[in-house]
């Protein structure tokens, strides 16, 4: 791999390659963005030579590397953009490298490794106060949570993304996470339909639809084709889902596909995209045409998959049974090889990954830092509160003058049961507010653990925690919980504790107001009071 190696050890930086060098590393961003890997690679290549640059041109060329699906050279320059980055102390660079590590991991399908390492990128990001750091992290863990389904988090990692992309006048990345968040929604739309809710289905459509038309028209303003192009095809989409198949086709036929200016994914894109809603249309041998051209040009393996699934459906709605069997075993053939290829990807950056961490795992215990950088968000991505691991690093640090409040919210499996996990997590975010606001400035309020958190009080007596406690508990009882879900009723549990095993106790007075009737807080006994004869 040439990434300017052998270069990196001669040149001296001064002010002047400074700023050359930066002019590079944003020129290789520019052209990243505009879907050109190879002019972006040549300039970050060019951009490496400079050592004081290198860390963040091998964050480029990783990038460069991963969408021309060559993932263990993208996993190499990713792995040493964080080493240059974490040796510097550069968190916004180390960061970005990060996030690229993630999207790596992400496609081996290890979801849970994909989400703690985007994560730890995003606290690495906030960390340097570099909102332009921060943007491309947050995109990598919504990507992340897209992928693992997480819809509501998706779409409000993409509104906090677009929002800081405005902010400092980012308008690319504004019209990226409008954009992404809008296939959050739509996602949102089509979990309430299979669910029956009609209602919701159309609202979510109608605010997708009106995200991918803001991004759409950021692109086209800034002369953005790909992008623009990428917001034409999920507004279509949105649309089609709408029941206005019609204004969708219409749309797609206002954008002149250009081979020599449009990428081959974007074209395919587009035909897949026209070939559905003219299935919605019963327009079958449009369809038809429109499946054909895109399986033909299909730049990948998973792309030509999906083609060849929708041929085949087009094909049987026609009522062509033999096509639909030709179109189908086509999508088995190519099913098996997008199996194939997965695994061989697997292999690789295992492979990669293995080699590193074999080499540096005597290395790796020494350049933990002593600055305490996190590696984790301390923030629960759900309600906003402290995590767990911010409870226990407080904690670790002694529990004198500490009273904590353990609260468990009642039948909390029946509201998820009877009502769906989306109001169940509506219910732990409004919740998390609720505690917000029934705590003092100072004190941490924590989401412990799936519906279980935790106030930790700083400096109050036991009877003053237990009065804080059971205004918690009140405020959630008497919350209009049918702004939640019509009929919907919550009540808390709470166990209250201090002293030196304050978890522990907290836990076993939390159980015990479980047992006791639910919606009660019990907590340390009232002191013996002394009367006095006169």
């Amino acid at each position: 791999m040439s990434d300017g190696s052998a270069a990196a050890s001669t040149v001296v930086s001064t002010p002047a390659a400074a700023v050359a060098t930066a002019q590079l590393i944003r020129q290789s961003r520019d052209r990243l963005a505009r879907s050109d890997p190879e002019g972006a690679r040549e300039l970050a290549t060019r951009a490496a030579a400079d050592p004081a640059a290198r860390a963040e041109a091998l964050s480029i060329i990783a990038v460069c590397h991963r969408v021309r699906d060559e993932y263990a050279d993208a996993l190499t320059a990713a792995q040493e953009a964080t080493e240059l980055a974490r040796a510097a102390g550069d968190p916004a660079v180390e960061g970005r490298a990060r996030s690229e590590l993630a999207r790596l991991v992400l496609a081996t399908g290890d979801t849970a490794e994909a989400l703690e390492e985007s994560t730890t990128a995003l606290a690495l990001a906030e960390s340097s106060g570099d909102l332009h750091a921060v943007i491309p992290a947050l995109a990598t863990v919504a990507n992340v949570y897209l992928v693992m389904q997480q819809f509501d988090l998706v779409v409000r990692l993409c509104e906090r993304g677009a929002e800081m992309a405005r902010l400092v006048g980012d308008e690319v990345a504004h019209g990226v996470m409008l954009d992404t968040g809008a296939c959050g929604v739509t996602a949102l739309a089509w979990a309430a339909r299979a669910n029956g809710d009609e209602e919701a289905a159309a609202a979510h459509a109608a605010d997708a639809a009106e995200r991918s038309r803001a991004a759409m028209l950021i692109a086209r303003r800034l002369g953005h084709r790909r992008n623009e192009a990428a917001a034409i095809a999920n507004l279509a989409e949105e649309l089609a889902f709408a029941g206005r198949p019609a204004d969708a086709l219409e749309l797609l036929e206002s954008w002149d596909l250009d081979p020599e200016r449009d990428s081959t994914y974007t074209v395919t894109h587009h035909h897949d995209t026209r070939g559905l809603i003219h299935l919605a249309l019963n327009q079958h041998d449009d369809a038809v045409t429109m499946f054909t051209r895109a399986l033909d040009l299909a730049e990948s393996t998973s792309a030509a998959l999906t083609a060849a699934e929708h041929l085949a459906e087009a094909h049987e709605q026609r009522g062509d049974l033999g096509a639909a069997l030709t179109a189908y075993k086509r999508f088995h053939q190519l099913y098996c090889l997008v199996a194939s290829e997965t695994a061989q990807r697997i292999a690789r950056v295992t492979a990669v990954r293995m080699e590193t961490e074999l080499a540096k795992a005597t290395a790796e215990q020494e350049r933990r830092r002593a600055d305490g950088l996190l590696r984790i968000s301390l923030e629960d991505p759900l309600t906003g509160l402290a995590n767990r691991r911010r409870l226990d690093d407080e904690l670790a640090t002694g529990v004198d003058g500490h009273t904590i409040a353990l609260i468990d919210v009642d039948h909390f499996k029946l509201v998820n049961d009877r009502y769906s996990h989306q109001v169940g997590d509506e219910v732990l975010r409004t919740l998390a507010a609720l505690l917000r606001a029934g705590c003092r400035s100072g004190d941490i309020a924590a989401r412990y653990g799936g519906e279980e958190f935790a106030l930790l009080f700083f400096g109050r007596p036991d009877a003053e925690a237990m009065e804080a406690a059971d205004r918690i508990r009140r405020l959630v009882e008497e919350h209009s919980w049918s702004a939640v879900a019509p009929g919907l009723r919550i009540t808390v549990s709470i166990g209250v504790a201090s002293g030196p095993d304050l978890l522990a106790v907290a836990d076993l007075r939390l159980y015990q107001a479980k047992h006791a009737g639910r919606n009660r807080v019990v907590g340390p006994p009232a002191p013996a009071r002394t009367d006095r004869a006169a």
